[in-house]
């Protein structure tokens, strides 16, 4: 009988494919959105015994596997080779060096079709246990040709822990990208979003699709009907007639998602700036100037970078609309371009000014502060390494400012 020891965030027995490889004493792991296979015996080009790990993306849909999206995988280990010690033919589609989660790392990427006779009619693989089966046959039969004990290798026990895993169901969509690596930077960060009246309620809809640790909402406004048209989905009659707090409503939404939301339904003041102290990442998104500065000061004391976004949108002579969005990036060392975009406080005293917003727009200014944020991060590449832009409506073009500071 196998000793097996499954780790995964789903039970096996909703996908009769890993259960049935699980039966047959294979040592299977689920990580990040990723099938991994250990222990699978094959031989170097010494022609020595080895044993290594084969990898594969997970398509899945709630909590089961569905047919598998390509017939590709990844492999950690040496160069599988045939009794002789020469490399396997069509197995191998290239060496490649690509971190696919924790600890593991690729070192071959495979490319190995089934039959069409096999799996008609074009030979796809029907499910996860005819792919690993087809892919095992290749690898480790020459191992088990020369050491018929090397079948046993499949059954040694694996000693590993789950990680907590921060949504409630799989990302398949970063392993499916083969991105998961790059995604493993937001691991264990604590991002807060302040105001969540229109960008801010799409700078969470981006950002809980991230797996961060936790995001903490502060805004201690009420949704009304004019949020329910610069938010995203969609607020029914019910809902508005509750008037929930903002924070409460997008938490029990996004709860759904990701399990580290967080509310707090206050205005972020001096009197609890304190609340901020053990964010690592902070995205400002609240109209009155003085307030945003004053917290934009706190946070360039404390060290906690932060993205700040705004806009201002008014009609022309010809009643259409036009103006400009900013996005700007704060540090304890980049902090001087944002007394150009953050305004005056004499604004807010403007008992005739406008406070024109658009879903779009605030899609777009979430949309961007959010790719920023991960500039910083290191997951999108930044050639211009600006601290400051501005985006203007009637004529599409986007001004940077700063240099870093010296």
């Amino acid at each position: 009988m196998f000793v097996i020891k499954w780790i995964s965030m789903f039970a096996a027995h909703t996908s009769p494919d890993l259960h049935r490889l699980q039966t047959e004493g294979f040592v299977i792991e689920v990580c990040d959105g990723w099938l991994i296979v250990h222990h699978i015996p094959y031989i170097n080009s010494a022609r020595e015994m080895k044993d290594g790990i084969l990898m594969m993306p997970l398509s899945i849909s709630g909590d089961h596997t569905i047919r598998p999206n390509d017939h590709t995988a990844y492999w950690m280990g040496e160069q599988p080779c045939d009794v002789k010690g020469h490399k396997l033919p069509s197995l191998v589609n290239s060496s490649v060096k690509r971190p696919i989660c924790k600890s593991y790392t690729a070192s071959f990427f495979f490319s190995c079709h089934a039959e069409k006779e096999e799996f008609p009619p074009n030979g796809d693989y029907p499910n996860y246990y005819e792919k690993v089966k087809h892919y095992f046959d290749i690898i480790a039969a020459p191992a088990i040709c020369l050491e018929p004990e090397a079948w046993n290798l499949i059954n040694k026990p694996l000693d590993a822990v789950a990680e907590e895993n921060p949504f409630h169901y799989m990302d398949s969509n970063a392993s499916r990208a083969n991105i998961t690596g790059l995604c493993n930077k937001f691991k264990g960060l604590k991002i807060g979003i302040i105001g969540l009246g229109g960008t801010g309620s799409y700078l969470l809809d981006f950002v809980a699709k991230t797996p961060v640790s936790e995001i903490h909402l502060f805004d201690a406004d009420e949704i009304n009907n004019h949020n329910a048209f610069r938010a995203p989905g969609a607020m029914s009659d019910s809902d508005l007639s509750k008037i929930p707090k903002k924070v409460d409503y997008y938490a029990d939404i996004y709860s759904n998602m990701h399990k580290g939301i967080i509310p707090h339904a206050v205005m972020v003041t001096s009197d609890n700036f304190s609340e901020l102290d053990m964010l690592d990442y902070v995205f400002l998104s609240l109209d009155a100037v003085s307030a945003k500065k004053q917290i934009a000061g706190h946070l360039i004391e404390k060290r906690i970078p932060f993205i700040d976004s705004g806009m201002g949108i008014a009609q022309n002579p010809n009643g259409q609309l036009s103006g400009m969005l900013h996005v700007a990036i704060g540090t304890q060392d980049r902090y001087k371009h944002l007394s150009l975009v953050m305004g005056s406080e004499d604004a807010e005293k403007d008992e005739y000014a406008t406070n024109i917003q658009i879903a779009e727009l605030n899609a777009l200014a979430a949309g961007l502060s959010v790719i920023q944020w991960k500039k910083m991060l290191g997951f999108y590449a930044d050639l211009r390494d600006k601290a400051c832009f501005v985006y203007t409506i009637n004529s599409n073009d986007i001004v940077y400012y700063e240099e870093k500071e010296t």
